[in-house]
């Protein structure tokens, strides 16, 4: 996992507290004909349209004595990842040529998030290169000869990542400090003095091995034991901290990381050849990068071990025991921030609301920065980027799916061979992927509006967002700055208009509403992209 704040932001947000817990395309020759859509609706009441529905436009009645208010969303909604294009949706007419060129906009990574990418990215090819060979498809076994946990005071030796690429590989020598049932601790033997005391470890072992790893083999599954020795290392180390050095750590670092070369089939022996958290460590002094305080590292490492924590778990159900691919990124990433979450949920329900906070504000962040625009961000991306609003929108959608199919819905997308929407639409009771976005798209907008009853099958139902947002503008309106941030444009009929980008799988919102007995009005919507990524307008009627 990578830390995305600079070190004083960073400190402010984790020190508060989380409340409100309980078409066609333009130039595609082999596009549908355009016809016209009919708006049918009475409030409360939503339509999807797509096909040559969209190609066409879409026809608003006149409205009656009290007016009309729709909410209009725009996407691309095939299931199809990584495509976008230029948009618009809106009243006037589309000028004749069709949509200029789309290109992809920059991703706006730090080296640490480019670093957590990276990890992913390699872990799939691994499995490809084990699929491709026969002798390299079996489970990996654990030694012939009966392994036991290590003891405190046992020294090893480890290879870690030396650079934000893993080209080269460190070797260092780490001590046993801290065994428990479920995981041992090794510390560095170089990491700078001022650190963590035995009483610091023993408190991190104890909230790892008693509270977090439960959790997550809990929600998602058993990790494998490939070295026999019955527990996940953890090894806290500066060449974590080196990773990013000076000036750049002083906005972004990484914090820890799994890497499925120590367990990929082929490779693990290569690498460390077991189960390996790898985490930073205190340097008080700034001897190794940045200064970081005991403080600091203890309240982002239980975060960060019960994300990466997911990844080794996922690794295992997917790629050892079931000889598929890794879960691509937006959906891996998607239940590792469900798990920061889930372990926000366990300390609420011990009425802890700071190690709460510390859990779900960073899932909070990232959620709020892709609803200020997210049309502008991809929810479903599979072979780069991985920024912070597109993690945010992972996460969103992963914590709708437990809403609606229940909390069994985390095990039965790790728990199977079958990856990405696949995974996705077998977990939800094999309902297609244009459904399940439509409503998620329509859940972000009308779970809790006041005055709105949304169809049963739509709304959130562990989140009051809305409250949410609302608590965080007023204790942080720096990060905040919106009570609300998904504030669609709105404005009379055919005026309304809006243009940008759109994004596989996310939506683009309008609202163009009717006064009283207002004139009747039609609307269309042109996305640059391929028919195949399924451009799609929903039209929910809110009064």
């Amino acid at each position: 996992m990578t830390e995305r704040f600079g070190s004083q932001r960073l400190r402010r947000l984790l020190s508060g507290v989380v409340m409100g817990l309980a078409t066609a395309c333009g130039g595609d020759p082999s596009g549908p004909v355009p016809t016209t859509a009919v708006v049918d609706l009475q409030a409360g009441q939503y339509q999807n349209f797509s096909g040559s529905e969209v190609s066409g436009a879409m026809a608003f009645p006149t409205a009656g004595a009290q007016g009309a208010w729709y909410l209009v969303i725009g996407q691309l909604a095939s299931g199809v990842s990584d495509v976008g294009g230029d948009l618009r949706l809106g009243g006037a007419s589309v000028v004749a040529g069709g949509m200029s060129p789309f290109a992809e906009p920059a991703a706006r990574l730090s080296a640490a998030d480019r670093f957590h990418t990276m990890l992913r990215l390699q872990e799939a090819a691994f499995a490809r290169q084990a699929q491709q060979n026969p002798w390299l498809r079996m489970t990996p076994l654990a030694s012939a000869v009966p392994r036991v946990p290590p003891q405190v005071g046992d020294k090893r030796t480890f290879k870690v990542c030396g650079d934000l690429d893993c080209a080269a590989l460190k070797t260092v020598t780490a001590t046993a400090q801290w065994v428990g049932q479920h995981a041992a601790i090794f510390v560095d033997d170089t990491v700078p003095g001022g650190g963590f005391t035995s009483t610091d470890l023993s408190e991190i072992g104890t909230q790892f091995d008693g509270v977090l790893y439960p959790i997550d083999v809990d929600r998602f599954g058993a990790e494998s034991d490939i070295d026999g020795n019955g527990v996940v290392v953890v090894l806290l180390t500066d060449a974590v901290n080196a990773l990013v050095p000076k000036p750049g750590c002083n906005d972004a670092f990484v914090t820890g990381f799994f890497y499925g070369a120590d367990l990929a089939p082929g490779l693990a022996q290569q690498h460390n050849n077991g189960e390996v958290f790898f985490g930073m460590v205190p340097d008080p002094s700034g001897q190794v990068a940045c200064v970081y305080s005991t403080s600091l590292v203890k309240r982002v490492m239980p975060v960060t071990f019960i994300h990466e924590f997911q990844h080794m778990i996922s690794f295992n159900q997917k790629v050892l025991l079931r000889g598929s691919s890794p879960e691509v990124l937006w959906l891996n990433e998607g239940l590792s921030h469900l798990a920061e979450e889930l372990g926000g949920m366990h300390y609420d329900s011990l009425g802890d609301q700071t190690w709460k906070s510390r859990f779900q504000i960073g899932n909070l962040y990232n959620a709020y920065q892709y609803l200020l625009e997210p049309n502008a961000h991809h929810l479903l991306v599979t072979d780069a980027t991985g920024t912070l609003e597109e993690r945010g929108a992972a996460w969103l959608f992963v914590r709708w799916l437990l809403d609606r199919y229940g909390a069994n819905t985390s095990r039965a997308l790790v728990q199977t061979p079958l990856i990405d929407v696949l995974a996705v639409q077998q977990a939800a009771g094999n309902t297609p992927i244009e459904t399940l976005l439509t409503r998620w798209a329509l859940a972000l907008y009308v779970s809790d509006l006041p005055n709105f009853t949304p169809p049963a099958a739509i709304p959130y139902t562990s989140w009051h967002f809305r409250t949410t947002y609302a608590s965080l503008h007023q204790q942080d309106p720096s990060n905040f700055p919106l009570p609300f941030p998904l504030t669609p444009d709105s404005s009379i009929g055919a005026t309304v208009l809006l243009t940008g980008t759109l994004q596989a799988g996310s939506g683009a919102y309008v609202q163009p509403r009717q006064l009283a007995n207002g004139d009747a009005f039609s609307l269309t919507f042109t996305v640059g992209a391929a028919a195949s990524a399924g451009p799609q307008v929903t039209v929910l009627r809110l009064h």
